[in-house]
């Protein structure tokens, strides 16, 4: 085959490929359909006092003597 068949070859395969991936691929800034996302889940309530202040000591030896 002498070169300059093989060339146009070459450019033709060339041209037929990137149309295929061209068509194949989604455009710029297309997405797939899908569903949106979720909304967030709300934000727990902040709790003023913490918890911990209010509960029976675990480790009785760490009470101070009065």
């Amino acid at each position: 085959m002498p070169l300059r068949l093989r060339l146009r070859l070459a450019a033709l395969c060339e041209t037929v490929l990137l149309a295929l991936v061209r068509l194949l691929l989604p455009a710029e800034g297309r997405h797939r359909a899908t569903a949106p996302p979720p909304p967030p889940p709300p934000a727990p309530p902040i709790a003023l006092e913490p918890v911990w202040l209010d509960t029976p000591l675990v480790r009785p030896y760490l009470e101070v003597p009065a």
